[in-house]
């Protein structure tokens, strides 16, 4: 990593990069501005960003040389900027960090803490900008960490501030502890080139704060955007920032953000990333501060959302209800663009997956389905085969056939889950993952970036709330009788109907694949032979599921039997799996 992104005069024009060996190349004699980026980049992001002339867009691996602590004046006077930065050295001090860790300048308004990397050891990677932010939100309190995201740029050092007239320059510990104010603006009326400093050093003093757990990056190629969504909100954000319109829209933005529970925090980050410095950084942040503390609220009669309103918005039905009735020609379009977009990687070819080419059994969006059998019939592992597209027949993993999948585990933990899946994809043992788990992950982890687990008994609100959140394709419920019910809610039998209908509604209204996990009645716990009337409140689970599959087979056997009792859309069907310990499922011939 030896490269920097610079911009000269303005933040705005970036895009280049450097050596940082090169950087002091760079400095204008005149004291115009330069600013550098918070992350190092390697050859890779050169080519990038030549090729562009930007570094938009770019989400591969950084690296960091030294941390910077941004102590920015605001509204506040410069005394308490000053003391602010004292109490942040003071607390480095408590948390134990050398003073030859540490450099200090005022940047011409606030002031500057540069901390060496080595105090952290963060390691080079595309997760970075992440890690550093979650590390500094832990470590100090009421810091600002916008600096940290993937874009963050800060001025260079003797430079001037033209608002101030003043340079950024490097200032001693023993200036910051005790100078006046007006003793430091005095030094910054000129730069210091003069000024000698070492390089900084460090000893590992805060790597034990650091964060290790990163969220899996999302990666840009093929992607099946959400069928049921904003428009109007989406279409916002994919224009960017329009000339005459930019305050508005943002307004807009921000007040979508907040009616659906996105912190603010993150609202202020992805209007900064839709911004692209076309406006004021700072007023970006205010104008989204200003909508989650005030009441500003933007609905679909608005003139602005209303320009960009489609009929597939969710909630469109609620502001005209004609639109239920539907000529044929509209009906037929509606299922010309379903059948050609919609139902693109959204589906599981369950007959395909069994090497049943001679049946066309697919479980598309909008269904519920269930499984159930009886206990060590393994459900949950049929499950978890259906969700990582295991070709039963070939005996392989077909990513082709993985879509985006919840599952809710209410019964099983979540690295016991996890290392399931991590058996399933490599074919290995229990004995085999424990022994090279790192390994294994490092060479399937692709296969198992579609997987997300909840624990949690739920409520079916929490559901709804947690698809709307995380937008997957499939949800698995394991098992349904672990869901919450309302109190009012009494007996077996109707919470079973309860949850089952509820579910059945949510696959409808938001367009997902819910497969449900359930045990079979008392009747047929001891039965070698299942039908479609043996699982828990059978009547309430047949209305309720568009497709049937029952599970019949002890746990003293391998030997498993896979019935479609139930299929609206399709044939029956019914064939035998062999368990192993991989927890792959192999289909027997």
């Amino acid at each position: 990593m030896i490269y920097v992104e610079i911009a000269v005069a303005s933040p705005r024009l970036r895009g280049t990069l450097v050596e940082k060996s090169d950087l002091h190349k760079y400095i204008p004699k005149d004291g115009t501005a330069l600013y550098r980026s918070v992350y190092l980049y390697n050859e890779n992001a050169k080519q990038f960003a030549d090729s562009k002339g930007t570094l938009k867009g770019y989400h591969g691996e950084r690296g960091i040389d030294n941390v910077l602590i941004d102590i920015d004046r605001k509204d506040n006077s410069d005394e308490y900027t000053l003391k602010k930065l004292r109490s942040t050295l003071a607390h480095l001090n408590v948390l134990e960090v050398l003073d030859e860790s540490i450099q200090c300048y005022f940047s011409g308004t606030g002031y500057h803490i540069v901390i060496s990397n080595k105090v952290f050891n963060f390691q080079s990677s595309d997760s970075l900008p992440y890690q550093v932010k979650q590390t500094m939100s832990k470590l100090f309190e009421n810091i600002d960490t916008s600096i940290y995201m993937r874009s963050g740029i800060y001025r260079v050092a003797h430079t001037k501030n033209q608002k101030t007239g003043l340079y950024k320059i490097p200032i001693t510990l023993h200036e910051a502890h005790n100078a006046s104010v007006q003793e430091i603006h005095k030094l910054a009326l000129d730069p210091r080139f003069e000024y000698p400093y070492e390089l900084l050093d460090g000893d590992s003093e805060l790597e034990g704060y650091k964060c290790v757990e990163t969220p899996k990056i999302a990666e840009f190629g093929k992607i099946a955007e959400p069928t049921k969504i904003v428009p109007c909100v989406q279409t916002m954000l994919r224009n960017g920032p329009m000339e005459g319109s930019r305050h508005n829209t943002a307004l807009r933005i921000a007040s979508h953000f907040k009616r659906h529970g996105i912190p603010s925090e993150y609202a202020k980050v992805s209007l900064l990333h839709w911004n692209n410095n076309t406006l004021n950084e700072q007023q970006m942040i205010e104008k989204t501060e200003s909508v989650y503390n005030g009441n500003y609220n933007y609905g679909c009669q608005d003139v602005l959302m209303k320009k960009y309103c489609q009929t597939k918005c969710i909630y469109f039905k609620n502001k005209n209800y004609h639109i239920h009735v539907k000529d044929s020609d509209t009906l037929q379009k509606e299922f010309e663009e379903r059948l050609e977009t919609n139902f693109k990687g959204r589906t599981i070819p369950l007959a395909k997956m069994f090497g049943l080419h001679e049946f066309d059994t697919q479980i598309y969006p909008g269904e519920l389905v269930t499984i159930f059998g009886p206990t060590g019939s393994n459900k949950t592992t049929l499950a978890q085969n259906l969700a990582l597209g295991v070709d039963f027949k070939n005996d392989t993993v077909n990513r082709d056939w993985q879509i985006p999948t919840l599952f809710l585990s209410l019964e099983l933990s979540a690295w016991y889950m996890h290392r399931r899946h991590l058996q399933i994809v490599s074919g290995l043992s229990k004995e085999e993952v424990n022994e090279n788990y790192k390994e294994i992950y490092s060479q399937h982890a692709d296969e198992l970036r579609h997987l997300q687990i909840q624990t949690v008994s739920p409520t079916l609100t929490s559901i709804q709330d947690k698809i709307k959140e995380l937008n997957p394709y499939l949800v698995v419920v394991d098992y349904i009788d672990l869901v919450e019910t309302p109190r009012d809610v009494k007996g077996e039998y109707e919470q079973i109907k309860y949850i089952s209908h509820n579910l059945s509604n949510l696959a409808v209204n938001l367009d997902v694949i819910i497969i449900q996990i359930s045990q079979v009645s008392r009747e047929y716990s001891r039965n070698d032979i299942l039908d479609l009337y043996a699982g828990k409140g059978s009547g309430a689970i047949e209305n309720a599921s568009r497709k049937v599959i029952g599970l019949n087979g002890q746990a003293n056997t391998n030997i498993k039997h896979v019935n479609m009792y139930k299929n609206t859309d399709g044939e029956l069907f019914d064939v035998e799996v062999e368990w192993r310990e991989s927890f792959r499922l192999r289909r027997v011939e």
